[in-house]
């Protein structure tokens, strides 16, 4: 089948940092682009639960952290609560979900709206609608991984994305895996006065990045934890002690 025949010559699915890279990048090479989202707004997990909330997130604490700091106003900046400190990133997710939308109006890329499901190698059915492609690109991002042993139902029990959610500021949360995000939002809890304790279950703090990137960050992770637990298996005992568990 000519590519002709077609609907269009690349359909992505996702519209994150990678669908939107790549529906991009071919429509500058002059082909016929359409992308597919399952949710009501572009721009994927990166900015509606990972990069973008969690640093605007950790923006508004360093800001609290600096108020905390001056003398003028000192430990009653920490009244404020963790959900109002989330609302402030509302407003930089929604400047970011127009830029993108944007990005595929000024292209004449179309978007799909639905859940994407393949009927062969070249179409795809998106809630009842049949759409075709000379090729397909899947960038549907990620998802935080959920162990089958742990519930996740449970109104103190979150993952990477669900701690976004959260109510109330607890007073201590303990957080299991001590890679870039747990370090990460180790960092943010401590800085919001929470007790902290942080589960690294791999021989090294923060394994996963170069030893030269590394090396700066290991002091401030440890420092910023109430409590390091490094290949620890009396973790499972902190759950029922903290707030909250991440």
């Amino acid at each position: 089948m000519s590519d002709a025949s077609y609907d269009y010559d690349v359909l992505v699915i996702g519209t994150g940092p990678g669908g939107e890279g790549a529906a991009m990048q071919a429509v500058k090479n002059g082909k016929r682009v359409a992308v597919i989202e399952r949710l009501p707004e572009v721009g994927g997990a990166c900015t509606h639960r990972g990069t973008i909330p969690s640093k605007s997130l950790r923006f508004s604490i360093f800001k609290l952290t600096e108020l905390v700091k001056n003398p003028l106003f000192g430990a009653s900046c920490l009244a404020v609560d963790f959900p109002d400190l989330r609302k402030s990133a509302s407003g930089v997710i929604s400047r970011q979900v127009d830029m993108r939308t944007n990005f595929y109006v000024r292209n004449d890329v179309p978007i799909l709206r639905g859940h994407a499901r393949f009927i062969d190698p070249h179409t795809v059915d998106v809630n009842g609608r049949r759409c075709s492609a000379a090729a397909v690109v899947i960038a549907v991002g990620s998802r935080p991984y959920r162990p089958p042993d742990v519930d996740f139902d449970h109104a103190r029990v979150f993952d990477a994305d669900t701690i976004l959610d959260l109510k109330f500021t607890p007073k201590s949360i303990t957080i299991y895996g001590a890679g870039v995000i747990g370090a990460e939002y180790a960092s943010m809890f401590r800085n919001l006065g929470v007790k902290v304790n942080l589960v690294n279950t791999r021989h090294k703090l923060l394994e996963f990045g170069r030893r030269d990137q590394r090396r700066p960050q290991l002091p401030s992770a440890r420092n910023r934890a109430s409590s390091f637990l490094s290949n620890s298996i009396d973790a499972s005992s902190r759950w029922t002690t903290a707030s909250c568990c991440i």
